[in-house]
């Protein structure tokens, strides 16, 4: 093994654009919650629509189960599970 494969090893790059199966459960903050109910988290370039995250779960860590996926537009929905952390902009 050459001393840069040693270097490397180890290494993986973060897709801008990640995905997710349904049924997995991620943490993620709601950055905006609109008139219908629902929150939007964003994760690179992933839009997630988090059914039942109100008002109150704006700028506050949350655990969503996913509930559908589109990988190809980088788009899906999730069920509101609980919140689990705050902010470290809350004050």
């Amino acid at each position: 093994m050459s001393l840069f494969s040693k270097y490397l090893k180890g290494w993986t790059f973060r897709s801008t654009t990640p995905s997710f199966d349904v049924n997995d459960e991620i943490d993620v903050f709601v950055a905006e919650s609109n008139s219908d109910g629902n929150g939007h988290a964003y994760i690179g370039d992933t839009h997630l629509i988090v059914e039942d995250a109100g008002p109150e779960t704006v700028e506050k860590r949350v655990r969503v189960r996913i509930t559908e996926f589109d990988e190809t537009n980088a788009t899906g929905r999730g069920e509101f599970l609980e919140v689990v952390g705050e902010s470290s902009y809350s004050q």
